[in-house]
């Protein structure tokens, strides 16, 4: 285990300054790299100090921004899929293809912002999360139907 200050807040980890154990591997291969954290020594702490107020500001405009955007993201978005008598899809709906159905003008959301709680293997409507900031997240419908092409046959 290796301890780090977070550098902005991570779901399920922590809030931005605060020193949390992480794995070495998560430590070294995400959140190190991807400068969400930085090993927590005495010299990391002292230069953390002069930057928290840098830090806090760019958080509360990243949460603007993520709030902004979530509110032009639509409610509820219908998805049009091939699927049999029964109503079983050919395939399923995952978090790539709602974020692509989400592509709204200035807004793109990517695959993992969607958290898809259940497979979405059958013809109905289904409750998905939409996380644009840890702190900023909205909850949506997604109505799948029948294309034309399979009520036909």
């Amino acid at each position: 285990m290796i301890s780090v200050i977070l550098l902005e807040k991570i779901s399920k980890l922590g809030n931005i300054g605060q020193e949390v154990k992480v794995k070495d591997g998560f430590a070294r291969n995400y959140l190190i790299p991807n400068k969400k954290a930085i090993r927590a020594s005495e010299e990391n702490k002292k230069f953390f100090e002069q930057k928290r107020e840098e830090l806090v500001k760019i958080n509360v405009e990243k949460i603007k921004i993520a709030t902004d955007k979530l509110k032009k993201i639509p409610d509820t978005i219908n998805i049009i899929r091939e699927a049999s008598e029964q109503g079983a899809l050919f395939g399923s709906v995952t978090a790539r293809d709602i974020a692509k159905a989400i592509k709204i003008d200035d807004i793109e959301v990517s695959a993992k912002d969607v958290i898809v709680k259940t497979n979405i293997k059958n013809v109905g409507e289904y409750q998905v999360k939409i996380v644009l900031h840890p702190e900023v997240s909205k909850e949506m419908n997604i109505i799948v139907k029948k294309s034309e092409e399979s009520l036909k046959n």
